[in-house]
This record gives C-alpha cells, sequence and structure tokens, in this order.
C-alpha cells in the first residue's frame, strides 16, 4: 500500500473516530477535509462492517466470517474464555452459518484482537474475601503516619535454583528451537529451592526464616517474639 493509499485509511479512521466522540457531520468534514457525503458514507460502513476499507467488490478474496459472524464469534469467546480453537469453531458451526475451519476461526480471532495470552495471576479470592478487603480499607483509610509505624509486615517467597516459576517464552525463527539462546535447562524434580519468611516494622528488619525448616506455631512465636522487640 503506498503512501497515499495509507493517507486516506488514515482520513477514514480519522472519520470514524471523531463521530464516535460526538462531533457533527459538519465539523468532522471540516476536520478532516472532506464531504459531508464522505463522512455520511464512511461512518455508516463502519457501523455497519466494522470496517472502513474501501475495497472494491471482487478485488481480493472476501471474508467467510462477515460481520454478524464475528460478533457472534466474540459472545462465544467472552462466554468461556479458556476454549480452543477447535471447540470454539465446533460451537460456530452449530449455529445457522456456514460451516468454517479452524484456521479461518483463528485468523477472525487475530483481526479481532483476540489472541490467546496467558492469564493474569491475581490472588485467589471469594467475594467474602473482597468484602472484607474493601472493609478493612475503608476502616484504615485515615490512618496517620505514626499509626502505620506501630505495625509489622511478613512476607514469604519461593526462590529456586536453577530456573524461575511460571512459563518462559522466547522469540525465535522456524527449526532454531535447538539453539542456546532459545532453549531452558532443566534438572529432575525442578533442582531444588527454598522458602523464605520475613518480618519488617519501620524501625527493624528480620532476619528472614526457612519456612521448610519450621512449623506454622514456630511462624507465630517467631513473629510474636519479633514484635515485642
Amino acid at each position: 500500500m503506498g503512501k497515499a493509499a495509507d493517507q486516506i485509511e488514515f482520513d477514514r479512521e480519522q472519520i470514524v473516530m471523531t463521530r464516535r466522540l460526538g462531533t457533527s457531520i459538519t465539523e468532522t468534514a471540516r476536520l478532516v477535509g472532506c464531504s459531508q457525503s464522505a463522512v455520511v458514507s464512511i461512518h455508516a460502513k463502519w457501523i455497519n462492517d466494522g470496517d472502513t476499507s474501501s475495497r472494491r467488490q471482487g478485488v481480493g478474496r472476501p471474508r467467510i466470517i462477515k460481520a454478524k459472524g464475528r460478533r457472534r464469534l466474540s459472545r462465544l469467546v467472552k462466554q468461556t474464555r479458556l476454549q480452543t480453537v477447535v471447540q470454539l469453531t465446533v460451537q460456530y458451526n452449530a449455529g445457522p452459518s456456514a460451516n468454517v475451519s479452524e484456521p479461518t476461526v483463528q485468523r477472525a480471532h487475530l483481526d479481532m484482537s483476540l489472541c490467546s495470552r496467558r492469564p493474569t495471576r491475581v490472588p485467589l479470592l471469594t467475594k467474602r474475601h473482597r468484602q472484607l478487603r474493601l472493609q478493612w480499607s475503608r476502616e484504615h483509610r485515615d490512618w496517620t503516619m505514626d499509626e502505620w509505624k506501630r505495625d509489622a509486615w511478613s512476607d514469604e517467597s519461593r526462590f529456586r535454583i536453577h530456573n524461575v516459576d511460571g512459563c518462559v517464552r522466547v522469540r525465535r525463527l522456524p527449526r532454531n528451537q535447538l539453539l542456546p539462546s532459545c532453549t531452558a535447562g532443566h534438572t529432575q524434580a525442578g533442582g531444588g529451592g527454598i522458602m523464605l519468611w520475613g518480618t519488617f516494622s519501620c524501625t527493624a528488619l528480620e532476619p528472614v526464616v526457612n519456612t521448610v525448616r519450621r512449623k506454622c506455631w514456630d511462624f507465630y512465636n517467631y513473629f510474636m517474639l519479633s514484635m515485642d522487640r
């Protein structure tokens, strides 16, 4: 696509964005530098097709999954976000639309920016947990610095010897999977690690404790002893 075509496509996107912000047709035409009829037709095309492209009929391969089918695919994804492409294809083909292949569904997802990503790790909280956290925050939001200084804080972390927790990704070309820079060594049973627990306050930093060698009751006694110092 040349520079002129890129500029035209940019103007079309500007028209859609300006109209979505509530700008009038006349003002949009003045800002972009086009006719009012162009603003109306481009905005209507975006509403109906979800696309501002001016591709002529019969030029290029038409999309198998149209705008209506894409909205249906989006609903299927939002119902259960852990589904695979195979499962989504089966559900889509069970509807009134024409049967499509798995690569077609995959391409439609990429076009809609519905890429497969790792879920964000968050604390496993129930509704009751969230209510208690909100209540605690409201009770302590007006605490002064002196009140916070009277509290002690604790945390527990795991440290591994040979690798890190979670999935590690590398960017590589096909058939480069065995390059040293594209591999991650591993040992039997993970190679070992250690869990450390420690406390700190405004005035003191307590020694860390190996949690594997201590029991929960020892943690409590150690914590209370640290608070009395």
